[in-house]
């Protein structure tokens, strides 16, 4: 939020701040949803070659991480929030956040569990944040109310997609599952599994849009 030089209420701030991400919210999900549809793709390069590429500044290296992990740093967040705005929230700030340190990662140490760090961090600070909060969902429950009426809208849409599609798609994103142990369970090719993958996807962005 730009500075202005006035001084700003903190109770307003907060519904200001909490109305602009109710708004955006679904549209984030969406995003995620359209632009994780190349993270299927395989790049054999090692994390520590990616992370030493991102600290020379390669930000397609950096890039290549955040598809590889975000999906993984998502389901971490969702487990401890259980709501999909903020975890989506969560999961884009540990990524930013991991961007602007990538140079203070100790040799030896692992992204994965860098990151995933750095947004259980995250998420624990919001839920204190949230504790100090609680009174604004009392003043003014008609924002809550939306907040969960969002919710509902993007479960809704999940409920909505074909058993064949929505199966992997839940596998994926909420039981941390890559598309091979995907194709495990079900039965089916790799190639088949990435397929109902990027479909899901689709048809959920389809949905979702439908609503908005």
């Amino acid at each position: 939020m730009p500075q202005t030089g006035r001084v700003v209420c903190p109770a307003f701030f907060i519904r200001y701040q909490t109305s602009i991400f109710l708004h955006l919210g679904i549209w984030i999900f969406v995003f995620i949803m359209v632009t994780d549809l190349g993270s299927l793709v395989l790049d054999e390069r090692s994390d520590e070659i990616l992370v030493a590429e991102s600290c020379k500044g390669d930000k397609n290296a950096y890039a290549e991480l955040v598809q590889r992990h975000y999906r993984h740093v998502f389901a971490m967040c969702f487990g401890m929030l259980a709501n999909v705005h903020d975890a989506e929230d969560i999961a884009q700030d540990a990524m930013l956040k991991g961007l602007s340190n990538i140079a203070e990662l100790r040799q030896g140490i692992q992204f994965g569990r860098w990151i995933l760090r750095i947004a259980g961090n995250l998420c624990i600070d919001l839920i204190r944040r949230r504790k100090r909060i609680k009174r604004v969902d009392a003043e003014h429950p008609a924002i809550a109310e939306k907040a969960l009426n969002e919710n509902h809208d993007i479960h809704h849409a999940i409920e909505r997609l074909p058993k064949e599609l929505r199966v992997p798609l839940v596998m994926y994103y909420f039981e941390n599952k890559n598309a091979k142990a995907i194709a495990e369970r079900l039965n089916i090719s790799h190639s088949g599994a990435c397929q109902k993958i990027r479909t899901a996807r689709q048809q959920l962005h389809a949905l979702l849009t439908e609503r908005l």
